[in-house]
């Protein structure tokens, strides 16, 4: 079983996380393996929405990982937010500047709609 689940919302790619807590160096390996590929999978519609809802705990080295993806999504043109942080995690958030850094909202209804609304094509 992975350590995140993929699914699509319109044009923006959501990402779940499947564990309420995120502290050892296996786990966080499985996730930044995981991690790959999603701003290409997100390419089409360059939106990515990362999902905190299961999670309660999380180490300093998957935040890392977070703004690894960050750092992607700014290289690669893709929208990132991240909703349902929870109160502690979004503490730490705070105390390291990441508030201003990643685009956090506080649901994910909130965030979606963040986004705009769902990109046409030309032909629309």
């Amino acid at each position: 079983m992975g350590m995140i689940e993929i699914r699509d919302h319109d044009d923006v790619v959501v990402v779940s996380f499947a564990t309420v807590k995120i502290l050892d160096q296996l786990a966080i390996d499985q996730i930044r393996e995981e991690f790959k590929g999603l701003t290409l999978q997100a390419a089409s519609g360059r939106r990515l929405l990362l999902d905190f809802a299961r999670v309660q705990f999380m180490s300093s080295a998957m935040i890392g990982q977070i703004v690894q993806l960050h750092k992607q999504c700014k290289q690669d043109k893709v929208k990132l937010k991240l909703c349902n942080i929870s109160p502690d995690i979004k503490e730490v958030f705070k105390i390291t500047g990441l508030t201003k850094l990643l685009d956090i909202h506080d649901d994910a209804a909130d965030a979606l709609a963040a986004f705009g609304p769902p990109r046409r094509g030309w032909y629309r």
